[in-house]
């Protein structure tokens, strides 16, 4: 992808309004989303990555030049040592962007693949269910995991995931900003999606 980074901004009602489409990336703090775009643009430094989690605190828009969308980095929850005014404030960001955005075509929701299913990316996304928001769950740190544990990843997950929302059944995508695993069937997705 050749992603130019346009805008930073903390309203929704401040993104660019060029009615292009726009594909966001969100996950709990430290699932390695500034890495996976930072793998996606072929660029070690577009999104900036740190070692203290819950540093995207606002929502960054990169344009992809050729095929001409937005990615859109939105902040990241779950952050235990954030105050219960920040994370309503960071909610309540991510919720207006989502609810609001007439661009959005799809939320992309890294998990660690590391973990199990967790109780707070199952209430993400049965909020996103509830209200009819279409996303693809995107597994990242692939890399870390055994022959064994990749094998089974996906069908684990759906198992854990289903004890929190029945029926659940999303697309998913095994991601690695190390490898560049899922590079393609990333973009490919978001072509599929592109409006003809």
């Amino acid at each position: 992808m050749n992603l130019k980074f346009i805008s930073s901004i903390v309203h929704p009602k401040d993104s660019p309004r060029t009615g292009l489409p726009e594909f966001a990336f969100i996950g709990r703090s430290n699932v390695g989303k500034s890495s996976l775009i930072n793998m996606l643009a072929g660029r070690r430094s577009l999104a900036k990555t740190s070692s203290s989690p819950g540093k995207t605190r606002t929502i960054n828009h990169y344009l992809e030049e050729e095929m001409l969308f937005y990615l859109v980095d939105l902040p990241g929850y779950g952050y235990a040592r954030l105050s219960k005014v920040e994370k309503a404030k960071l909610e309540q960001i991510i919720n207006a962007y989502i609810m609001k955005s007439q661009a959005l075509r799809c939320t992309f929701v890294l998990v660690d693949a590391r973990h199990e299913a967790l109780r707070q990316d199952a209430e993400f996304m049965s909020w996103m269910i509830r209200n009819d928001q279409p996303f693809v769950i995107l597994f990242t740190k692939t890399d870390k995991l055994s022959k064994a544990e990749r094998k089974n990843l996906e069908s684990n997950y759906l198992k854990g995931m289903q004890a929190y929302i029945p029926h659940f059944m999303p697309g998913m995508i095994v991601t690695s900003a190390e490898t560049r695993e899922g590079k393609k069937e990333i973009e490919d997705l978001i072509k599929e999606m592109m409006p003809t």
